[in-house]
């Protein structure tokens, strides 16, 4: 649910909107402990098999060659990735564990200026889980003079209210496909992350185009990351196609993270 700001709350909300960035959760933002259940050929039988997200998404390719989903059920497979709870207990694990991903420093970076942002995420748990584990971040991460900075730039706005206009995407939640009318599986999210994607563009451009005319604005860039290859070029593709003729005057980044040591070296700018 979005909330109302008041006229000022809105103007400042406005300084931010120069800046903003998607974001993958799984492998980008935390490495999450939240494991992928699947079963492996031995023989001439299966033996079940569990691996954590960042092996699954180097595997993905291979289902039904010498790996199945658990007894040939993807929702067996995924059974961890659609409650509140598990997200929740999962998120302090990883914060306990201090399992920062290659994203991590930006997406922090971003919540401490009050940019604003999407998570896109194939995971099927609810919205809510996404925003309040967010919450969980900024009152166990941030230091006091980084949460000092953040409610500086909040310029009133609470936290709470801030994080309200977010967007959360979990492509395979009942929320998301009944929200944007389509079907989409863990297994092949891409198409789903790019409707999200849209989404989310459209949003920040409609918003972008109420102060494009202010002397100091200077234009907006908007960021994407992703450590599935497959995600990241099936969205380069989409910007490049879409967004880009839509938004000719949009610059957009999108940075493969699939290799957290060359994050840099995989920045992707598109620009006019």
């Amino acid at each position: 649910m979005k909330v109302k700001l008041t006229e000022e709350q809105h103007k400042l909300m406005m300084e931010f909107q120069k800046r903003a960035y998607s974001f993958d959760w799984d492998d980008n933002i935390l490495f999450m402990p939240t494991k992928v259940y699947l079963d492996k050929r031995a023989g001439k039988g299966w033996v079940p098999v569990s691996v954590s997200t960042e092996e699954f998404a180097q595997i993905r390719g291979d289902i039904g060659k010498n790996i199945r989903y658990r007894d040939n059920s993807v929702a067996e497979t995924f059974k961890d990735f659609r409650s509140y709870e598990s997200f929740i207990n999962d998120t302090k694990e990883a914060l306990r564990k201090k399992s920062f991903g290659p994203s991590f420093d930006k997406f922090k970076e971003a919540l401490i200026n009050t940019h604003d942002f999407s998570i896109i995420t194939a995971r099927g748990n609810p919205p809510s889980a996404i925003k309040d584990s967010i919450k969980l971040i900024i009152s166990t991460i941030l230091s006091d003079g980084e949460m000092e900075t953040m409610e500086n730039n909040l310029g009133g706005t609470s936290v709470d209210q801030y994080l309200s206009l977010q967007d959360y995407y979990p492509v395979t939640s009942d929320d998301f496909m009944k929200e944007f009318g389509i079907e989409s599986s863990a297994t092949e999210p891409e198409m789903a992350k790019t409707v999200a994607l849209r989404s989310f563009v459209d949003r920040v451009i409609g918003v972008v185009g109420k102060i494009k005319d202010d002397p100091e604005f200077t234009g907006v860039s908007i960021g994407y990351s992703d450590d599935d290859i497959d995600n990241v070029e099936y969205v380069e593709e989409f910007i490049e196609s879409t967004l880009k003729k839509l938004y000719p005057d949009i610059t957009f980044l999108v940075y493969d993270t699939s290799d957290p040591n060359k994050t840099k070296k995989k920045r992707i700018i598109i620009k006019k």
